[in-house]
């Protein structure tokens, strides 16, 4: 069979062993329907650091803009689950990682340009948004679990928080909105908590500041030997 040419301008375009679609503007419109998987396991060698790059350029001065839309609507009534969007970094068996990081999502954001006015940055976002009244155990913008059950040497944590920028944090913590408490501490259905005694701590004391309405209130905290 005699093959195909296409001009830059084609919907698609074939060169050695990559295919473009759109043109070479970059603006066309290229609509995929039905399933679609990509596979990138090269047997050997170095390949890209991706297997999927999505990037756009957002020329609106107003409204908003996705680097990357993804919807997953359960359209049956029963007990399936439904993950938007699903990142999972793994090292295979038979490998050894070392001094390595593993990412399961990954969000940036970042201000090469200016970011003035009432303007708000955030790295991730966890949004419950509003909807029909819900019946559930828990409703949370944001679960952090661990399946971990071999020891771990080193720090071991639900939460790890740091600064490495030379700017001072005014909060490592701010929270606002209307709420029954600041924290909840369950232990049923689990072990013991370690961290929880019932009896009242004395000794050598240190105090955690913290800002109530932008007053300062201190926590006090107290060393046993």
């Amino acid at each position: 069979m005699a093959s195909r040419t296409h001009s830059r301008s084609s919907a698609l375009s074939s060169t050695g062993a990559s295919n473009q679609f759109g043109n070479a503007e970059k603006t066309s419109y290229n609509k995929l329907t039905g399933y679609t998987k990509i596979d990138n396991r090269p047997d050997a060698g170095p390949m890209n650091n991706y297997a999927i790059q999505v990037r756009t350029d957002v020329l609106n001065t107003s409204g908003q803009q996705w680097g990357l839309d993804c919807e997953a609507h359960l359209d049956a009534t029963g007990t399936a689950s439904v993950r938007a969007v699903q990142g999972v970094a793994v090292v295979n068996t038979g490998f050894t990682a070392t001094t390595t990081t593993l990412i399961g999502v990954y969000g940036q954001a970042r201000a090469d340009g200016t970011v003035a006015g009432a303007s708000f940055m955030t790295g991730l976002y966890g949004l419950i948004e509003a909807g029909a009244a819900i019946t559930a155990s828990h409703v949370t913008s944001c679960w952090l679990d661990s399946h971990q059950d071999n020891a771990v040497t080193g720090a071991h944590s639900l939460l790890y928080m740091s600064n490495n920028g030379t700017a001072s944090l005014d909060h490592v913590i701010h929270a606002t909105g209307q709420a029954e408490a600041f924290l909840s501490i369950n232990t049923a259905g689990g072990p013991a908590l370690n961290y929880i005694s019932a009896n009242a701590a004395t000794g050598a004391v240190k105090k955690i500041k913290i800002l109530i309405e932008g007053d300062a209130y201190y926590i006090n905290t107290y060393l046993i030997s």
